[in-house]
């Protein structure tokens, strides 16, 4: 009888991810003015903490399923320990639309509303190719698909985390990565974004501000401009005005092959909002 080998699925890689915001935003990370924008020829994005999202179920994974329960603390305590060399998570959203979905644009509507500004901003598409390579050239910056669990798994994952990370060598050699890890975990109730994360994993207070706004956290953090492919303008955007004002950062920026970013309108027909 032959001997039955299991064999993994490979995970499917995305070509492209998208990034839902308002025009305004995107001024910001198009900003012409900025000398990182006109002389490198870099974008000038915001990396919000990821303690302050909107689902604080997600990023208190460890306070919630490991700290609270036997075994807990010590665990804690060694986190705690470890936490200076890891450094505070910060990080940017993106969007995977599946290239196999066909059914346009079941996927895109919650998109548009919740991030894009309810269909009046924009959304970037930016090479997940070029996007990973510049993320391994870093250290501190990771770029990972979010892994989504019911309550049940949570437990059970929080269950092996306090059996398996007990002995005190084996806690300092892998917690650091399984505490990373962490920072990806979300509940099912999101599973259809298909999100992804560019995390930065900030030590230096100095890299940190505030938004006058929201009182939130950010860093800003620079991405290479070759990794932006399209800006698509919101359905129910002034398209004709976005269009003429996308056009002159472009005309600023001037064509440089590959790093010269497409402009579109959405197709997205508005009977469908």
């Amino acid at each position: 009888m032959k001997k039955c080998i299991k064999t993994e699925i490979p995970q499917e890689k995305p070509s492209s991810l998208w990034h839902y915001t308002s025009f305004e935003t995107l001024t910001h990370i198009l900003d012409t003015n900025n000398e990182c924008m006109e002389n490198r020829r870099m974008l000038s994005l915001h990396f919000g903490n990821l303690l302050q999202t909107n689902d604080l179920k997600e990023v208190h994974f460890f306070e919630e399923y490991v700290y609270k329960h036997k075994g807990g603390e010590k665990l804690k305590e060694t986190i705690e320990t470890i936490r200076p060399n890891i450094g505070y998570p910060f990080s940017f959203s993106l969007i995977h639309h599946k290239e196999i979905v066909k059914k346009y644009p079941s996927f895109e509507i919650p998109m548009w509303k919740m991030y894009g500004k309810n269909f009046c901003g924009v959304r970037l598409k930016f090479n997940y190719k070029k996007m990973k390579e510049y993320c391994k050239s870093f250290s501190d910056i990771d770029l990972k698909k979010c892994q989504y669990y019911s309550k049940t798994q949570m437990e059970d994952r929080g269950k092996t985390i306090r059996k398996t990370y007990q002995d005190e060598e084996t806690v300092i050699a892998n917690l650091e990565s399984v505490y990373k890890d962490s920072v990806v975990y979300k509940t099912y109730d999101w599973v259809y974004e298909n999100e992804w994360r560019i995390v930065k994993w900030v030590k230096d207070i100095n890299m940190v501000d505030y938004s006058r706004e929201t009182g939130r956290l950010y860093i800003k953090q620079e991405i290479p401009l070759d990794c932006l492919e399209i800006i698509e303008i919101g359905p129910k955007a002034d398209q004709t005005a976005f269009h003429n004002s996308l056009d002159l950062i472009q005309k600023k920026l001037g064509a440089k092959g590959d790093n010269h970013f497409k402009i579109k309108n959405s197709e997205l027909q508005i009977g469908y909002i």
